[in-house]
Protein backbone atom coordinates (compact mmCIF):
# COMPACT_ATOMS: atom_id res chain seq x y z
CA UNK A 1 0.00 0.00 0.00
CA UNK A 2 1.33 3.09 -0.62
CA UNK A 3 1.55 6.69 0.95
CA UNK A 4 -1.37 8.29 -1.24
CA UNK A 5 -3.69 4.81 -1.22
CA UNK A 6 -3.65 4.84 2.59
CA UNK A 7 -4.09 8.68 2.76
CA UNK A 8 -7.17 8.22 -0.29
CA UNK A 9 -8.77 5.16 2.38
CA UNK A 10 -8.19 7.67 5.44
CA UNK A 11 -9.56 10.71 3.46
CA UNK A 12 -7.24 12.94 4.26
CA UNK A 13 -6.23 15.67 1.12
CA UNK A 14 -3.01 17.35 2.53
CA UNK A 15 0.24 16.66 2.41
CA UNK A 16 1.01 18.78 5.99
CA UNK A 17 1.59 14.98 7.46
CA UNK A 18 3.13 13.01 4.91
CA UNK A 19 6.25 12.54 6.90
CA UNK A 20 4.46 11.60 10.18
CA UNK A 21 1.80 9.04 8.57
CA UNK A 22 5.02 7.74 6.60
CA UNK A 23 6.06 6.61 9.81
CA UNK A 24 3.22 5.32 11.48
CA UNK A 25 3.05 3.22 7.93
CA UNK A 26 6.46 1.61 8.53
CA UNK A 27 5.78 1.08 12.64
CA UNK A 28 2.23 -0.35 11.90
CA UNK A 29 3.79 -2.98 9.21
CA UNK A 30 6.30 -3.78 11.55
CA UNK A 31 4.48 -4.42 14.28
CA UNK A 32 1.98 -6.60 12.69
CA UNK A 33 4.60 -8.33 10.57
CA UNK A 34 6.56 -8.57 14.25
CA UNK A 35 3.69 -9.87 15.88
CA UNK A 36 3.33 -12.96 13.53
CA UNK A 37 6.38 -14.03 13.42
CA UNK A 38 10.32 -12.74 13.44
CA UNK A 39 11.57 -15.02 10.26
CA UNK A 40 13.48 -13.03 8.03
CA UNK A 41 11.73 -15.13 5.13
CA UNK A 42 8.34 -13.37 5.55
CA UNK A 43 8.22 -10.37 3.59
CA UNK A 44 7.06 -12.69 0.89
CA UNK A 45 3.84 -13.52 3.26
CA UNK A 46 2.96 -10.15 2.96
CA UNK A 47 3.39 -8.22 -0.04
CA UNK A 48 0.18 -8.23 -2.50
CA UNK A 49 -1.86 -9.46 0.82
CA UNK A 50 -5.16 -7.07 0.82
CA UNK A 51 -6.13 -8.41 4.64
CA UNK A 52 -2.41 -6.75 5.16
CA UNK A 53 -2.92 -3.48 4.17
CA UNK A 54 -6.24 -3.50 5.48
CA UNK A 55 -4.83 -4.05 8.88
CA UNK A 56 -1.91 -1.57 8.46
CA UNK A 57 -5.10 1.09 7.31
CA UNK A 58 -6.81 0.16 10.47
CA UNK A 59 -3.57 0.70 12.53
CA UNK A 60 -2.44 3.27 10.78
CA UNK A 61 -5.94 5.50 10.88
CA UNK A 62 -5.96 4.53 14.67
CA UNK A 63 -3.05 5.75 15.53
CA UNK A 64 -3.29 8.86 13.70
CA UNK A 65 -6.43 10.19 14.97
CA UNK A 66 -5.16 9.35 18.70
CA UNK A 67 -2.00 10.88 18.17
CA UNK A 68 -3.24 13.34 20.58
CA UNK A 69 -2.54 12.41 24.16
CA UNK A 70 -5.53 14.30 25.75
CA UNK A 71 -8.91 12.87 24.19
CA UNK A 72 -12.44 12.72 25.41
CA UNK A 73 -12.71 8.92 24.11
CA UNK A 74 -10.79 6.09 25.76
CA UNK A 75 -8.06 5.09 23.92
CA UNK A 76 -7.25 1.60 22.21
CA UNK A 77 -3.77 1.01 21.76
CA UNK A 78 -4.87 -1.70 19.02
CA UNK A 79 -8.10 -1.68 17.03
CA UNK A 80 -10.15 -4.83 17.15
CA UNK A 81 -9.86 -5.78 13.77
CA UNK A 82 -6.50 -5.34 14.02
CA UNK A 83 -6.22 -8.24 15.90
CA UNK A 84 -8.49 -10.61 14.32
CA UNK A 85 -6.00 -10.01 11.42
CA UNK A 86 -2.90 -10.59 13.62
CA UNK A 87 -4.21 -13.95 14.49
CA UNK A 88 -5.21 -15.11 10.99
CA UNK A 89 -2.00 -14.70 10.01
CA UNK A 90 -0.24 -16.37 12.61
CA UNK A 91 -2.76 -19.16 12.07
CA UNK A 92 -1.85 -19.20 7.81
CA UNK A 93 1.55 -18.15 7.91
CA UNK A 94 3.62 -21.51 7.43
CA UNK A 95 7.56 -20.67 7.32
CA UNK A 96 9.68 -22.22 9.98
CA UNK A 97 7.03 -24.74 10.44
Amino acid sequence: MTLEELKLAMRIDHNFDDGFIQQLKDTAEDYIKDAVTLSPNRDSFFQNNPKFDTAVMFLVGAWYEQRVSSMDKALQEIPFGVTNFIQQFRGAYTDGI
